[in-house]
């Protein structure tokens, strides 16, 4: 009998479906790392890029019994990637660099057709809005985190308020950003060709 690691895709999800775990981390070792790749390359961050790989994995062990994976399993792996890399930045989009990544961007900047460029410019414009509509040391707060790149403490010694303020004016602002990216039907499809699609 062949070591495990030599058996086909194929051998090793049927023998996972009866819990054989050595044939769980045979795949784990066999794809863990080209996910990594596609995850890190999406989030810009490896340790958010390790949280979605061992999410996918987990999530494959889960469904083990009831598993039917059409096609081959690198590509389901790879595709079931990028919807949790792209759920993550939909959850955490007003974090970290993402939003201004975005407001920053051209729209050369993305590999699209006409109509896909024209979308995204309508997101760039509805972040835009957004801010542009906070109450003015809201948005001077807001631009000075994340366009300036300052610390909380940074900007409380400029602006002489505390960082406890800095820091709620700050949430606040990303919540309108939020809410206004909630309800704009094109962030999706921007998200999914911007992260992965662009040059």
């Amino acid at each position: 009998m062949p070591a495990i690691t030599l058996y086909t895709d194929e051998k090793l999800l049927e023998l996972m479906s009866s819990d054989n775990e050595d044939a769980f981390s045979t795949i784990y070792r066999r794809y863990w790392q080209g996910l990594f790749v596609t995850a890190a390359r999406a989030l810009r961050g490896k340790d958010e890029a390790a949280d979605v790989v061992q999410e996918v994995f987990l999530s494959l062990w889960n469904r083990r019994k009831e598993l039917k994976i059409e096609g081959s399993l690198a590509a389901y792996l790879q595709t079931s990637a990028r919807y949790k890399a792209i759920h993550y930045i939909e959850k955490n989009i007003t974090r970290r660099d993402y939003l201004s990544k975005l407001v920053h961007s051209t729209a050369s900047d993305i590999c699209a057709a006409g109509e896909l460029q024209i979308q995204f410019k309508e997101v760039q414009q509805t972040v835009v809005d957004a801010i542009e509509k906070m109450p003015p040391r809201m948005r001077e707060i807001y631009n000075l985190s994340r366009h300036e790149h300052l610390t909380h403490r940074q900007i409380a010694q400029i602006l002489n308020i505390s960082e406890e303020t800095v820091k709620k004016q700050i949430q606040y602002a990303l919540r309108l950003i939020k809410s206004a990216l909630r309800y704009h039907r094109f962030t999706l499809p921007i998200l999914i060709h911007y992260i992965f699609l662009s040059r």
